[in-house]
Order: structure tokens, then C-alpha cells, then sequence
């Protein structure tokens, strides 16, 4: 449940920097994709949904009821058994909505990623949006400007030159070592 649920404020943020960008750009692949991401975010849904309905509720009555006056009722006391202790089944999903389970221990983004053949494609949407802001500031063009240049480069230590040149580098920034693990992963 743990993961639907983490899925689903993947999905929120994504459709945010989506709709942040539908407004600044015509583009219509980005409604495109907001569309498919509501869909996706809606199959969640209507699976966090049949988890819950799957949670065994336990009725006890009640022994001495608080009351002043007698009840000619059974009172009942509904309490839900513990959400975390559930363990759910997979859920089938359409083709269009099938995405790779991503471990939640898995701290490095480089490790996420499948090997491609263009680094564009080696950068998920919601990578690329968080990249854009955090290291572009919001300029996407200059971004795609930058990963072209740097899916050009022959070497990885080519493309940490163009990196350097292009990109104000802060070790301390989690996206600055998230994208330096994505190149190191690319040109392995």
C-alpha cells in the first residue's frame, strides 16, 4: 500500500510541474502527457481503492454500554485492523501505464535508470522537470541544449567538461549528484 500510495504523490507532483509548464509553453505533448498522467494517477487510485476494501474490519460488542437509560440494542464498536500490516496483490495494469518498480531504498537515481542509447531518453519526465528547475533554472530549452551537448560528448570525463561549463556545480546539491551519477551510468 505503502508504494501505490508513494506512486500517487509522484504522480501529484509530476502533474504539477506539468500544469506549471502547459502554462508557460503550447506545447501539446505536454497535455499529452498530463492526460496520461491523470489516467495513471486514476488506476492508482481505483487500486488504493480495492486495498482498502480488502481490509478486514473486526466488530466487538460492547460490554457495559455509558448510557443512562437501557438499550434494547446490540451496540457494536467497528474498528479497522492496521493499514500497514496488509500486503496486497499486484495489480494488472494497461500497457501505457506499466513503469518499472523503483525500490524506495535505492538512494542513487543512476541505479533507476535502464541503459539507453540517447541520453534524453535515459531522463525521466519527472528528472527532467526537477533537473530543469534545479540546475537551469527553469529554462527547459537551455536544458535540452545542455544534455544534447552532453549526449555528444565521447567520454564521460568529455561530458563532466561540458557539465562544468554549463552548470554552476554544488556537490551539495542532491540534483548536481543525481545528474553526475546519470552521466556515469550513461557512459558505462
Amino acid at each position: 500500500m505503502q508504494i501505490l500510495l508513494n506512486d500517487i504523490e509522484l504522480d501529484i507532483q509530476e502533474l504539477k510541474c506539468l500544469m506549471q509548464a502547459i502554462s508557460n509553453d503550447t506545447n501539446p505533448a505536454l497535455k499529452i502527457v498530463a492526460k496520461r498522467n491523470i489516467q495513471q494517477m486514476k488506476t492508482r487510485l481505483d487500486a488504493l481503492q480495492e486495498v482498502l476494501d480488502k481490509v478486514p474490519i473486526i466488530t466487538e460488542p460492547i460490554a457495559e454500554p455509558v448510557v443512562a437509560e437501557p438499550i434494547t440494542t446490540t451496540d457494536i464498536i467497528i474498528k479497522p485492523v492496521g493499514i500497514d500490516s496488509i500486503v496486497t496483490e499486484p495489480v494488472a495494469h494497461t500497457a501505457e501505464s506499466v513503469q518499472p518498480v523503483v525500490s524506495p531504498t535505492s538512494s542513487i537515481l543512476a541505479e533507476r535508470i535502464k541503459p539507453s542509447t540517447n541520453l534524453r531518453q535515459a531522463i525521466s519526465l519527472n528528472d527532467s522537470f526537477r533537473f530543469t528547475r534545479e540546475l537551469f533554472d527553469g529554462d527547459s530549452t537551455r536544458m535540452n541544449e545542455v544534455v544534447r551537448l552532453l549526449g555528444e560528448a565521447s567520454s564521460l570525463d568529455g561530458a563532466m567538461t561540458v557539465f562544468n561549463s554549463e552548470v554552476s556545480v554544488n556537490e551539495e546539491n542532491e540534483a548536481v549528484i543525481d545528474f553526475v551519477e546519470l552521466l556515469k551510468k550513461y557512459f558505462s
